[in-house]
């Protein structure tokens, strides 16, 4: 099936922003990567953001939230979802050098970084349906509560596995991964050392 126009200017940004970043894909150089018109872009996005976001979507959220989809109703460990998610960019469903090139533009542009963190709610919220499970399930009292924040901490050590693949070329992931899921499963049960 062929991609429609909207598709193709979104491939286009999503390798600008990769080999050159957020601040410094412009629309105009969407729009001659995309070998498309400036009407045609507009036409699909209202702003230079919009396509970020789309990318961002393509690239990151839609991936996620289909690794989460998949585990719908499952207990989840934090460990468990650190590994699932870790997958994705192992087998190169997410990206990581993009991700990490679309952080560093969410951080430079507020208005930005709002727009990818509401993205992102859908798959926070999975993330943590999985662990109010798994917690519920190991006897867990305030199992919502630190369902939250092993959310985000489960994020995070994603977040890490991500800059640290990108920049470090030696990274030792599997080991980053055992420690980590290790760390968040002992954290999650109140297992962690004071």
């Amino acid at each position: 099936m062929r991609a429609s126009k909207r598709d193709h200017i979104v491939d286009a940004a999503t390798a600008l922003i990769r080999r050159d970043g957020v601040r410094a894909a412009s629309i105009a150089k969407i729009i001659a990567a995309s070998e498309s018109s400036a009407g045609s872009v507009y036409h699909h996005f209202a702003n230079k953001n919009e396509i970020v976001l789309a990318v961002a979507r393509k690239a990151l959220v839609e991936p996620l939230e289909a690794t989460l989809a998949a585990q719908e109703g499952q207990a989840l460990s934090p460990g468990t979802l650190l590994r699932l998610l870790s997958g994705a960019v192992v087998d190169g469903t997410v990206d990581s050098s993009l991700i990490v090139q679309l952080w560093a533009g969410a951080a430079d542009e507020p208005q930005l970084g709002l727009i990818v963190r509401e993205q992102m709610e859908g798959v926070r919220r999975r993330a943590t349906a999985g662990l109010v499970t798994y917690l519920r399930e190991q006897g867990v009292a305030d199992a919502e509560l630190r369902a939250n924040l092993l959310a985000v901490l489960t994020m995070g050590q994603m977040m890490g596995l991500l800059a640290q693949r990108t920049m470090i070329p030696d990274f030792d992931q599997v080991a980053y991964l055992q420690a980590a899921s290790r760390m968040l499963d002992a954290a999650a049960l109140g297992r962690l050392p004071a």
